[in-house]
């Protein structure tokens, strides 16, 4: 509003609703083209819009861009070519075809004429006239834009004699005209590349309805003469006095005035149409100095439809200001005076308009405002009118919206109150307000935005003000808490042993809402007893004074009773005082709901007060915890010990994976030869990632008791603990790390160097030397991991700083924010159009299809419990109101949760290894034709009777199951030929075979019984083999520890070529034999033990409860489909011993085939759940269910990506090209819609707000009122149609005015819609319901029926044959059917629908035709019920009306 315009421009208007997408034709784009170019520099002609030299548009005469948006232009082909997007649709054409005849293949009728006549169809010809298969041609060929036809190789094959395609006939390739742009001669015989002449040659004899009986060919071109070219705006940019052209401007050139062939023009207009902005993948690089256009095809869609510009935004940087209140934001003067609030002018506010005014007219002379839709100049406050629109700077009181970047939560978009503050640079808000935002005041900026309606300014009181977001939408907790300074505060001062003196309780007093309260301790002494230093209030008694008179509350994990607004007890421990569930905050939102604000707000005043008094400073001192040397020198050596102690624990549980049990069952020879130094368990745990989180979790739990030495050590008046424990600073680790030791150094992202066991500059000195030494156990590939006992107070050395360096570079939120924001994008797209019903279902706005029967309501799920496990209070939940977004708000919880793993991952790994969890749950089990699949095992509860039954079972199944190739337990083979056999040995380690329990003789029978069944599978001879043990050699037996034995493998008869059987041994039965299985099944390639933890305890019971399982792998070998299915054949014999019931395979889609969907859906829930839950952020549960059942909407689970989506449209036959373009791959999703021809109705939010309209979900939503009819009789006389019509059913929103023609014949000219949009219950009202004359006459005139006539008549002649009236005007005919004289009669058993037919005694005469609920029709005369409403409201003139339409001649239509 700083520079308005006094003419504004015109543009017109109107309601879209759809939009139809289709492949531009040759008529379209020469339509809309102002320009033919001809040659190759009008391709950027001044014609066709600015940019250009001349710096105005001639076509339409603008001076600049913003007037001008541009014009088209066309380029006319030589020859006409094949439509680029449509080659593979023709080549598929051409193979249903029969290339000699013409004629459809799948028509062909045996024993037909031209079966016989054409040889291409006739079998017998089929040697010289083979069978040909037309495809598109590859990349380097034309790129794609050619068909190419190939002879089938199977027929040329049965002609082994014959060279490639000497079989063939000599005419075989005529029905192919020649054409002279193509080189022939350089074909091959069996192929041809087919001129775009040719396949038009072969087309037109081919019968044109099964050409548009393809739904691709029924409104699309297949052929292209010319080529649009778009305006200069979209391909020319300015830079100053240059101007710079992109790569599609100069492939448009190279079409004007083409020479070459066919296939080549073909080629060059598909680079032209991928050269688009929409399918721009790489950014272009401009001839002049610019990084030029870098948007890509998604990016260019964001930019130039999803995103939203507005004058009414500002954007800063903010800071603290406990001085202003919680619901309000401070902002500066100069910027609140340029930003601009519309304000309607009324009696109220003229005052405050005019003053502002009229100091905007002395500034610049005259201002605009807004009457009856047109901008007027105003000089002087005389010519200023009620009702204008007047835009004045931003004032105290007015309301803004604020936002933070990323918006991945619901509360980061909040509405304050403005507050103008005489600053120049920065936005202010209250410290408290900041947790909502994840912001604090390091540089920050918030963005804020003004709204200019009245609606959206009630929206944003009603919906998103700060007292309507009291309750955190993802947790059920409190969104507000202390914090900061006041947390610490309200931590000490209810401390046992805190006083204060009466003049500290009268300063404090003036920030406090009740009055003081009787002293807690009076002091005798002999001076008076009134003097004011005899007096003492605890601190418990300060903080009572915040609390409400009536308040109760308890807390009994702190010991923390209130009783009537008086602190009666509380501990050290603080969580009642934070974001725990139940705390205090928690407590007063649901005792005084949005005056909890007020009470955070006076208790930051007071409290931040006290602490002033009281003081509180952080020193250096502070970090070493201890008060004197001797107890820190002590404090160190526990660390140390703690340490050395975590390590040897973390090693024994290295110890029991099951890749290090060999030893625990060799002799004790072989124990001897196990290494258990730390620098070897170093490094066999930095070999493998899973070894490296089995350590890490075990070191975790000791390295909790090394924490806690913290509060054994540092004194009360440590700062750093006191905020710690309060909750307001810092965390235990971070502590920790400053000043005991940093600990584990731990991270996932692998390395090509493995670290050192003691991380000193020796120790890697000498563990260089002695790797250029060894041989390279390792593929190069290491996961470090390293234990360091330094703290940063004491100081780091080199290389321990260089170990937390590295460590520590893959948790920076910078190169792990793309999960949680792609996670919030996909559930986004998905959720983000569902909405609560107002008949309480929760139904996607795409179709209205049904999601849930109710929000939120699930009883196998545990719907009572949080993901966090506490149980949650129902009057906390808010209740759900209609058209409530609530697909939004669930995937912001998800997402929310995501990104909280991000920050919790520089403390624990664990909770970025279940962020990983979660996006794999809510990928579904992606079916890939490549990639493992699992299935989990749970042991039967029965095994508990018996000592350690769970652990024998879990070995009993692992060793059921999982495979054991021959080639797992052979340590060498070798080919050994003599005179008198042909023989192969085998060494097999006896440990491998003793653990799995394998003997000799059964390794003996696998080999022979898969040998003898492979040669009788085989359709070439086997040699006959003999395998049987023999005794090793010398040389093995002398060996020390030898505990081998050989397998002699040997050929019964040789073959007398020796070179020629040892390849064969060599190639073909050694790999084979290595390959058999000699234990377990094939099927099943490794089977684990697993430990799943039950339900979490609190810190103070750290043991928590669990369960032994198994997860079996599938191998290579299994087919897919069966996995499930060979997992329960294979398992008969152990049977017993498996709970099935519980066991399931872990893919969704074979948990749905196999249990069915229900299983599946809860099974999804409870790994959610569990994913979040470790995480340790707690989310809703009817968020999590709402995920569910979006996902699994149609039967069966969908992934969370974009086939995902579109194979969810598909199956609910839903059409949204739109949205899907948005999501990913617009290019390709536009183009597939408009080659289809598919027509999107824009119903979802993304299409709304792209495109104009009101999104059909929150306020925007769609609701009916229902006028029961009961006919109670009103207190004042109305007129009835006023009444009905002053609402507009929400179906017919924004619907526009429709011309005969269209059909669409909802009437809204003749007469005002009736409440009643449902016939039935219009009938319920009105079947039997008898009112006077008087009362009839009190409601109804004269009008009133003459308007009711006009809507009938208007129905009857507009409406087609057999078309039912719509539900707006079926309430008009049943109001109109009232008054007929046998009322009952014709409606009969009620009123299914009415439609327009024609009377069964007078031809083509129209009338109106009833259809029962039965089924029964009756036909019923308008004109009657107009003449009976006549009797009963003006019988004068009843007898004109019967003489005019009720005459004994036959009429035109029986009205």
């Amino acid at each position: 509003m700083d520079n308005p315009l006094g003419a504004e421009q015109q543009v017109p208007f109107g309601v879209l609703t759809g939009i139809n997408f289709s492949v531009l034709n040759d008529t379209e784009a020469e339509k809309v083209s102002v320009l033919s170019i001809e040659s190759a520099n009008e391709v950027t002609d001044s014609r066709l819009g600015m940019p250009n030299p001349t710096s105005q548009c001639p076509t339409c005469g603008a001076k600049d861009s913003r007037s001008c948006e541009g014009h088209f232009g066309v380029i006319k082909f030589p020859f006409t070519i094949l439509h680029p997007y449509f080659i593979a649709e023709t080549a598929q054409v051409l193979n249903r075809i029969c290339p000699g005849c013409k004629s459809v293949k799948h028509t062909k009728v045996k024993g037909a004429v031209s079966k016989q006549s054409c040889r291409y169809c006739n079998g017998s010809f089929r040697e010289s006239y083979p069978k040909m298969i037309f495809k598109v041609s590859s990349d380097d060929v034309f790129g794609k834009t050619a068909i190419i036809v190939e002879v089938v190789e199977k027929v040329l094959r049965k002609s082994p004699n014959k060279s490639s395609g000497e079989n063939l006939a000599a005419d075989y390739w005529d029905i192919i005209p020649r054409d002279v742009q193509l080189d022939e001669s350089s074909m091959k015989p069996t192929k041809r590349v087919l001129s775009h002449a040719q396949v038009y040659h072969m087309l037109k004899d081919v019968d044109p309805q099964f050409i548009k009986e393809s739904a691709i060919f029924k409104k699309n071109p297949l052929f292209l003469n010319c080529f649009l070219v778009t305006p200069n705006s979209h391909r020319v940019a300015e830079y100053g006095q240059h101007v710079v052209f992109d790569d599609r401007t100069r492939i448009l050139k190279k079409m004007v005035d083409f020479r070459g062939t066919a296939n080549e023009l073909s080629s060059r207009v598909l680079d032209g149409l991928k050269s688009t902005k929409i399918r721009a993948e790489k950014p272009s690089t401009p001839e002049y100095g610019s990084s030029g256009n870098s948007t890509s095809g998604l990016r260019h869609i964001k930019e130039l439809l999803l995103g939203k510009r507005s004058d009414h935004a500002f954007r800063m940087v903010i800071v603290g200001d406990p001085n202003i209140k919680l619901s309000e934001i401070g902002v500066p003067r100069h910027i609140a005076e340029r930003l601009q609030i519309s304000e309607h002018l009324n009696s109220w506010n003229w005052e405050k308009l005019n003053t502002c005014s009229n100091l905007r007219i002395l500034e610049r002379g005259e201002i605009y405002v807004r009457r009856k839709d047109q901008l007027v100049a105003v000089n002087n406050m005389g010519k200023l009118q009620i009702g204008d629109l007047v835009h004045r700077p931003l004032n105290d009181g007015d309301v803004v919206l604020i936002n933070r970047p990323p918006s991945i939560h619901q509360h980061s978009f909040i509405a304050l109150s403005v507050k103008v503050l005489p600053v120049n640079s920065v936005l202010s808000i209250n410290p408290l307000v900041c947790s909502p935002f994840r912001g604090d005041f390091d540089g920050d900026c918030i963005h804020g935005y003004v709204p200019q309606s009245i609606d959206s300014r009630a929206e944003l009181q009603e919906l998103v003000a700060l007292d309507k977001q009291l309750i955190n939408g993802q947790s059920g907790r409190n969104l507000l808490s202390l914090g900061q300074d006041s947390l610490t505060a309200a931590h000490l001062v209810v401390e046992d042993g805190v006083l204060l003196s009466l003049r500290q309780m009268q300063q404090l007093q003036m920030f406090c809402p009740n009055q003081l309260q009787f002293p807690a301790i009076a002091k005798a002494s002999f001076a008076k007893a009134t003097s004011p230093d005899h007096f003492f209030w605890s601190g418990k008694q300060l903080f009572s004074l915040l609390l409400p008179p009536d308040f109760d509350y308890v807390f009994p994990e702190n010991d923390v009773h209130i009783s009537k607004g008086e602190l009666l007890s509380s501990s050290d421990m603080s969580n009642w005082l934070r974001d725990a569930d139940g705390n205090l905050i928690q407590g007063l939102v649901k005792h005084c709901q949005e005056k909890s604000i007020d009470f955070l707000h006076s208790a930051q005043n007071v409290l931040c007060e006290w602490l002033s008094m009281r003081g509180l400073s952080v020193s250096l001192s502070d970090l070493y915890l201890s008060s004197d040397s001797s107890s820190r020198k002590n404090m160190i050596g526990e660390v140390s010990y703690g340490l050395q102690e975590a390590e040897r624990i973390s090693h024994i549980k290295l110890l029991m994976v099951d890749s290090h049990q060999d030893f625990l069952i060799g002799t004790e020879e072989g124990l001897d030869s196990v290494d258990f130094g730390a620098e070897h368990m170093c490094r066999e745990k930095q070999k493998s990632a899973a070894l490296s989180r089995v350590f890490a979790s075990a070191f975790k739990q000791v390295f909790w008791d090394i924490q806690n030495l913290v509060y054994q050590y540092a004194s009360k008046e440590n700062s750093l603990l006191a905020m710690l424990k309060a909750g307001s600073k810092g965390n235990l680790l971070r502590l920790v790390q400053h000043s005991m030791c940093l600990g584990l150094q731990h991270s996932l992202v692998p390395l090509a160097f493995r670290l050192p066991h003691e991380l000193s500059c020796a120790a890697w000195n000498d563990h260089k030397a002695s790797a250029s030494t060894d041989i390279p156990e390792c593929s190069g590939r290491y996961i470090p991991s390293a234990t360091i006992g330094s703290s940063y107070l004491s100081g780091l050395n080199p290389l321990e700083c260089f170990v937390h360096s590295v460590t520590a570079r893959d948790i920076s939120f910078s190169d792990n924010a793309d999960l949680p924001g792609t996670l919030n994008r996909r559930l986004m797209f998905f959720m983000r159009d569902l909405y609560i019903g107002y008949d309480g279902t929760v139904r996607n706005a795409y179709g209205n299809q049904l999601i849930q029967f109710s929000y939120g309501i699930d009883d196998t799920a545990g719907s009572s419990k949080a993901t966090d496990g506490s149980l949650r209070d129902s009057t906390y939940d808010r209740r759900a109101m209609g058209c409530q977004p609530v697909g939004s708000l669930a995937a912001c919880a998800i997402s929310e949760a995501a990104y909280t793993a991000i920050v919790l991952k520089m403390l624990d790994i664990v909770s970025w290894h279940s962020n990983l969890i979660v996006q794999k749950v809510l990928e579904c089990g992606v079916k890939k034709k490549s990639g493992d699949k699992t299935a989990s095992l749970y042991l039967s509860k029965k095994l508990g009777r018996w000592t350690h039954g769970f652990e024998y079972a879990a070995l009993e199944v692992q060793s059921h199951l999982e495979r054991l190739l021959f080639s797992d337990i052979v340590s060498t083979s070798m080919i050994v030929f003599s005179e008198k056999a042909c023989s192969r040995k085998h060494t097999c380690p006896w440990e491998m075979t003793k653990r799995r329990r394998i003997r000799v003789q059964s390794i003996i029978d696998a080999l022979d019984m898969n040998w003898k069944s492979a040669s009788a599978r085989s359709k070439t001879d086997l040699p006959k083999l003999q395998i049987k043990r023999v005794n090793c050699s010398v040389a093995e037996m002398q060996k020390e520890n030898s505990a081998t034995f050989c397998i002699a493998v040997k050929v019964v008869k040789c073959s007398k070529n020796p070179a020629v059987e040892i390849d064969n041994i060599r190639d073909m039965v050694i790999p084979f034999l290595l390959g058999t299985v000699v234990k377990g099944f094939l099927e099943f390639k490794k089977v684990d033990i697993l430990w799943k933890d039950g339900p979490k305890m609190s810190r103070s019971h750290r043991s928590s409860s669990g369960e032994l399982y198994l997860r079996v792998f599938m191998s290579e070998n299994c087919e897919r489909r069966r996995f499930w299915s060979a997992i329960k054949e294979n398992c008969l014999e152990i049977m017993e011993i498996i709970d099935w019931e519980r066991s399931h395979p872990d893919d969704i889609h074979d948990l749905t085939s196999a249990f069915g969907i229900d299983v599946a859906r809860k099974h999804f829930l409870t790994t959610l759940m569990s994913a979040i839950s470790d995480i340790g952020k707690p989310t809703l549960p009817e968020h999590l269910l709402l995920t569910a059942d979006c996902l699994s909407a149609t039967g069966e689970f969908v992934a969370l990506n974009v086939k995902g989506l579109a194979e969810q449209r598909k199956r609910t036959s839903v059409s949204s090209p739109f949205m899907q373009a948005c999501f990913a791959n617009p290019a390709d999703c536009l183009i597939k819609a408009a080659k289809k021809g598919v027509t999107d109705d824009l119903q979802g939010s993304v299409d709304a707000l792209s495109w104009g309209k009101t999104p059909s979900i929150g306020t925007g939503g769609a609701f009916d009122i229902i006028y029961s009819g009961k006919g109670q009789e009103l207190s004042k006389p109305e007129d009835i149609y006023k009444l009905l019509g002053s609402h507009v059913s929400s179906s017919e929103q924004n619907v526009k005015v429709n011309v005969p023609g269209e059909h669409d014949f909802i009437f809204d000219k003749c007469i005002p819609r009736p409440v009643c949009t449902s016939g039935e219950i219009f009938l319920k009202g009105r079947k039997n319901l008898e009112i006077s004359k008087l009362i009839l006459r009190k409601f109804i005139t004269l009008k009133d029926i003459l308007r009711l006539s006009r809507a009938m008549k208007y129905m009857l002649h507009n409406y087609p044959i057999n078309r039912r009236l719509s539900e707006v005007d079926k309430s008009i005919a049943m109001m109109a059917l009232y008054f007929h004289p046998r009322r009952n009669e014709k409606m009969g058993t009620g009123a299914r629908e009415i439609k327009i037919g024609y009377h069964s005694e007078h031809d083509k005469a129209r009338c109106f035709t009833l259809v029962r609920t039965d089924g029964t029709v009756e036909d019923f005369s308008y004109h009657k019920c107009i003449h009976h409403a006549l009797e009963e409201i003006a019988p004068q003139r009843a007898k004109p009306y019967q003489l005019k339409w009720l005459s004994e001649r036959i009429p035109k239509a029986v009205d």
